[in-house]
């Protein structure tokens, strides 16, 4: 028994030095928190590549931000939704998308006071249409903007005594479409534009404006085509008129081409997004006329809304994670710095009250105006289809390839065809 008696005392050194080893290891760390979310290119995705560092060195949660442009944007998060794929957690949708996307986001209901506690701060108008669907949250407003008339205070101080002269009026922004279309014909020369224009999938949006303004609708209570009516009709005719006062070939200019135009002193007018200026104003290379824009509701006070949400995919693994980015993207003071920082468009009352954007933002007044008595679009899952198709006549008309009657009969028949295979309108 000796021998053996030996050895145990042997091999209880070396048992307790792998021991001692194995406890000196290191622990393996917990994963890290991560969230991916995805966000149209431009101010939206850089405005939340910002905030996505802030918010990791807050909290510990990395935020990745993927980036796409409008016309993928909504393929890209339908294809995720509709396959389980679940590659992005957190979701930018715009309002036109929502019947096609919000039912297939998480309901957010329950986790709404964790998001939102302050929920009666953001504008009513914009919380109604964007984010809620069929009584139910799913997602909420990012971000909102509204088409607001951008003019040139300097060209009308300077032409003001003449066109009183003329008219026995003072030379101020229009009231109403055709009051715009006598400023723009008198103010058109060789060296200015009378008006710039939007063309392209924008060029609904101006419309739509114009159609309101002029006591016209697109559709009726029961989803019946009404765009085609005589008030339509005249809004479509008056709206080709303003384009002989603009740029050759408005109607194929795009957002970012009739910005250039207006900021570098082309026109005496724009009928603008100006989120979407706000950030080009410092840049004088792009922008030739800094502190000579004024601002005012559009003729006929019915401006198209724009707006934007975010919402979390059912596949999201991380609730609570997501639940936070949301909180933290659409807080009063984020919502604040992104509009002075960026331009991005609060859907938030307070931004409106702060002394600060109201000393900063020369157009934030009308913007608030416009948003109180804003038109939305169609939010119904075909809204994409009867948009393209609209633009498509529209620009037809604008081209003289059509006559406005014409062009609109037939998209009255197309969305006819479109809202009955969808079972929105019921013949």
């Amino acid at each position: 028994m000796r021998p053996r008696r030996h050895l145990w005392f042997l091999l209880l050194p070396l048992c307790g030095a792998v021991l001692l080893l194995a406890g000196c290891r290191p622990q393996t760390a917990p994963p890290r928190r991560q969230l991916t979310g995805i966000y149209m290119t431009g101010l939206y995705a850089e405005a939340a590549r910002s905030l996505a560092e802030e918010f990791t060195r807050q909290t510990g949660i990395q935020v990745n931000i993927v980036e796409a442009n409008l016309f993928s944007l909504r393929e890209k998060e339908l294809t995720d939704l509709l396959t389980g794929g679940g590659h992005y957690d957190v979701l930018q949708v715009a309002y036109q998308w929502e019947g096609e996307i919000l039912p297939r986001l998480r309901p957010l209901d329950d986790v709404l006071a964790q998001i939102a506690p302050d929920i009666e701060d953001f504008i009513p108008t914009v919380l109604t249409n964007c984010g809620q669907w069929e009584g139910r949250f799913h997602a909420l407003p990012m971000a909102c903007d509204v088409i607001t008339l951008l003019y040139r205070t300097d060209v009308f101080a300077a032409r003001s005594a003449e066109f009183a002269e003329r008219t026995g009026r003072p030379l101020q922004p229009p009231r109403t479409w055709p009051e715009y279309v006598e400023i723009a014909k008198f103010l058109n020369s060789e060296t200015l534009y009378g008006n710039i224009l939007m063309g392209k999938e924008q060029t609904y949006t101006l419309w739509s404006g114009i159609l309101y303004g002029m006591g016209g609708r697109p559709v009726d209570e029961h989803w019946r085509p009404q765009l085609h009516a005589a008030s339509g009709v005249a809004s479509l005719e008056l709206f080709t008129e303003m384009f002989r006062y603009a740029p050759p070939r408005s109607e194929d200019r795009t957002l970012p081409d009739a910005d250039l135009l207006f900021l570098q002193g082309r026109g005496a007018m724009y009928l603008a997004w100006p989120s979407l200026i706000w950030r080009q104003l410092a840049d004088t290379n792009r922008c030739k006329i800094t502190g000579k824009i004024g601002a005012a509701v559009i003729p006929g006070e019915q401006p198209q809304l724009s707006a934007w949400s975010l919402g979390i995919n059912p596949a999201c693994a991380d609730l609570d994670a997501a639940c936070q980015w949301l909180r933290f993207f659409v807080n009063p003071t984020n919502s604040q710095r992104l509009l002075l920082r960026y331009g991005k468009g609060s859907p938030r009352l307070s931004t409106y009250h702060d002394p600060e954007c109201q000393r900063q933002v020369f157009y934030l007044s009308a913007v608030r105006e416009g948003l109180a008595v804003h038109q939305p679009r169609f939010r119904i899952p075909p809204s994409q289809e009867l948009s393209d198709y609209l633009d498509h006549e529209l620009i037809k008309a604008i081209r003289g390839q059509s006559s406005p009657r014409a062009a609109l009969d037939r998209t009255a028949a197309r969305w006819r065809e479109i809202l009955v295979q969808s079972g929105q309108l019921r013949e």
